[in-house]
């Protein structure tokens, strides 16, 4: 078993003591096989559990963008993920992102893949469009076709990152965002997404770390942003988030996505949570934002809604008044002059 290092600043090691450290299996080839196909296998003994089924190892996709976030300095390659047409004018649409890199071929299981059935069927039950569904999955996006759609590989970070800003910053794009997220962690809260090279080591471009995640959702405008995590050193996030001034409308949630096949469209948030053990902290402090359903329509509304009621006015998208469109329009627009 090899240990994996993280440097947390110029020469200097993160620190261990205390803390639990990951292993990973190491990569084990041929002489002279320069296409590095892994030789390790597990092989079942008695008295011993099973081997874990891994996913079958398909060949990694095509690259989809060489950009970077923040700079423009190179030519980019087409993304196949037009971010640019997630949002529509005049519309406001409940949007989902779902990512679980895995890191490792040995390490991905099938139970991974039911952690993205189970979650995405409930986001579908609750009125998500699946074009509006973005899965980051693995090396390669190998997710059964029929069960998913928006499924792209977890290799191309700056598209996630992306994707991610656009719409939180796209005005009246998103009405709830949720965020589905279930990767090996560091002990930081790093999430690692996939080892593209093969050489055992988290690079910046294949790491997303809690600051990024933060930047990249800072004042969203979304009406709520949904955060699931389903992953170690979930605590870390809490923490930044608890201090922090530009995410006043994130939630997050630490719980399975075996807690939410039975979430339906009329149920509230905080009372479906409240079922959960471990959730009476959060639901104390973001009890506003939670008290809706996953749609975003108020809980204990009378006379109830309708399920047509729910469909039309709060589950998938929903036309916006060309009036309210104008004058958010407007006040942006003086909102620059008024700053240049």
């Amino acid at each position: 078993m090899v240990a994996m290092a993280f440097r947390s600043g110029p020469g200097r090691m993160e620190r261990s003591r205390g803390l639990c450290e990951v292993h990973f299996l190491p990569l084990v080839v041929g002489v002279r096989d320069f296409n590095r196909t892994q030789r390790l296998r597990c092989v079942d003994q008695p008295d011993f559990g099973p081997c874990p089924q891994p996913l079958p190892q398909t060949s990694p996709a095509l690259p989809v963008s060489s950009c970077e976030l923040n700079k423009n300095t190179r030519r980019c390659h087409q993304q196949p993920l037009a971010t640019h047409l997630s949002c529509r004018l005049y519309q406001t649409c409940d949007h989902a992102v779902l990512l679980s890199g895995g890191w490792q071929e040995l390490i991905t299981y099938q139970r991974h893949v039911q952690n993205l059935q189970q979650f995405y069927r409930m986001l579908r039950t609750n009125g998500f469009h699946r074009e509006h569904i973005k899965t980051f999955f693995a090396g390669s996006g190998q997710l059964p076709a029929g069960d998913f759609e928006g499924v792209y590989p977890a290799t191309e970070k700056a598209v996630i990152r992306n994707h991610v800003s656009y719409i939180c910053r796209k005005q009246h794009c998103v009405d709830s965002l949720v965020l589905y997220l279930n990767n090996p962690t560091r002990n930081d809260g790093t999430m690692l997404l996939w080892d593209g090279n093969h050489n055992g080591l988290a690079e910046l471009k294949e790491r997303y770390s809690v600051g990024e995640l933060l930047a990249d959702l800072a004042g969203c405008r979304a009406a709520r942003v949904l955060l699931f995590v389903e992953q170690s050193y979930g605590g870390v996030l809490a923490k930044r988030l608890r201090s922090s001034v530009k995410h006043p409308n994130v939630v997050l949630i630490h719980s399975g996505a075996a807690y939410w096949p039975t979430l339906h469209p009329a149920h509230c948030l905080a009372d479906h949570l409240a079922r959960v053990s471990g959730t009476s902290r959060l639901l104390e402090s973001s009890a506003g934002l939670l008290n809706v359903t996953l749609a975003g329509a108020p809980c204990n509304a009378t006379p109830p809604l309708t399920e047509a009621e729910m469909r039309r006015e709060y589950q998938g998208c929903q036309n916006l008044p060309t009036a309210l469109w104008y004058r958010t329009q407007n006040q942006n627009q003086n909102h620059r002059r008024a700053t240049n």
